[in-house]
Parts: structure tokens; sequence; C-alpha cells
């Protein structure tokens, strides 16, 4: 093949098309860029080589969409927790390491608030984890609906709840926390002809730029099982 050729062929499949979107969009590209190359290696005409070069060009990117909308809906999911649709352990782990990043860098303060439903597994033994799975969701829509667009809401676990509370002063995030407990405290959460009320226990942790993710979680919870041995008495209650 002619340089003019390869000049022909460059200029109409830019290198930076699909660019660090994915190893297999980058893999794709490859392809389809020396696929371009050899086919229009035939051609002399420049016009020719161009058309040829689009019609290539139009095919890759059109892949490389389908296949990027694919990788984007992939690491979604992978960060969301299927049963409430907060952000998993892992997604809410990322969002935490970005803000902490971002205190650093801005001077920045937060709060992490851990909630810990009390007694928990009294409903999933007595009425079966079907039972539980409801309640979860239930709390998770709760916390999904209590806070700003600017915080950040996860279920890290079983029955372990995480809010972020992104540049919040400690005094008014622990107000907004305990609120939001006392209001899982009156959630009545039908099932089955039964109808479950639950409590929940709190504990925060202030961050700032030096802070650390797992330090900040051990911190804040630590401080929720502190707040939980003060009312062992707290638990999930169920009537007909």
């Amino acid at each position: 093949m002619s340089d003019t050729h390869l000049e022909h062929a460059g200029k109409i499949f830019s290198p930076s098309m699909g660019k660090g979107i994915h190893p297999v969009i980058d893999s794709l590209e490859m392809r389809i860029r020396t696929k371009l190359i050899r086919g229009v290696d035939g051609a002399t005409d420049p016009s020719e080589i161009t058309r040829r070069a689009l019609e290539y060009a139009s095919e890759a990117e059109q892949r490389i969409a389908e296949l990027s909308a694919r990788v984007s809906t992939l690491e979604s999911l992978a960060q969301t927790d299927e049963l409430t649709g907060l952000y998993n352990r892992r997604g809410f782990k990322d969002i935490l390491n970005r803000n902490l990043f971002s205190a650093a860098r801005y001077d920045e303060m937060g709060v992490l608030a851990y909630f810990d439903l009390n007694k928990f597994k009294d409903i999933n033994d007595s009425f079966g984890h079907a039972a539980g799975d409801e309640v979860l969701r239930r709390v998770g829509d709760f916390l999904r609906r209590s806070i700003r667009s600017t915080d950040f809401a996860a279920r890290l676990g079983g029955d372990e709840f995480a809010i972020l509370f992104v540049r919040g002063e400690h005094a008014k995030a622990r107000e907004r926390a305990r609120t939001m407990a006392r209001k899982i405290g009156r959630l009545v959460v039908p099932w089955q002809g039964h109808k479950f009320t639950i409590s929940a226990s709190v504990g925060l942790a202030s961050y700032d730029g030096s802070t650390a993710a797992e330090e900040l979680i051990d911190r804040a919870d630590r401080a929720m099982y502190r707040e939980k041995h003060k009312r062992p008495d707290a638990a999930i209650r169920a009537r007909a």
C-alpha cells in the first residue's frame, strides 16, 4: 500500500476512536483498522479509498458505540446492589475514594453514616429470607428518597447501609442521620398478613483530605456498634 493510501485511511479512521473505553473495544478498533487498510489496498482512486474508509469507519463507530453501551451497563451492574438498587460495597468504595481525593485536593470535609438494622436476623429466622429481603428493599427505598442529590447511599451487605454526606458538617450530618434512623423506626413493612416495624442504629465518622477509605468505614462501623450497645432491647417486631 502506498503512503498516499495510508494517509487517506488514517485521516478517516481516527486513532482516538474508542480510545480507552475498554480493552475489548480497543481490540475491535485495531481489527477494523487492519481491515480498513487491507480493504483499500486494491484501490488506486483516492475517492474510492475515501469511500471505503468511510464505510469501514462508520461500521467501527457503530460497533464501538454498541460495545461501549454494554460495558457501561455491566460496570453499573457490578457496582449496584441487586436487591435495593443502591450502590453495593464495591461501588460505594469507588465513590468514597473519589470523594476523599476531592477532599484532599480542595480541602473539603464530609461525614459517613453507617446504619445497621437491629436484630434483623430474627425476621429471617422467623419468617424467611423473602420477608427479610422485603424489609431491606423498603429501607433502601427510604434512604434513596431521603438523601440530597449530592449524597450517596449504599447497602454494604446484609442489613448494613451507609450514606456519604458530601461536604457536610458533622453536627448537621449527625442530626440528619439520627432523623433518618428515627424514621426507619416508624416504617411499617407489610408481609403476608404480618406488619413488621423495625429500628436502626447509626454511627458517624467525619473525613477530610487525610482520611483513608477503610479507616473511615471502620470508624463509622465502630461508632455504630457503640450506639447499638446502648439499646440492646431494640428489635424488629411483627404483628398480625
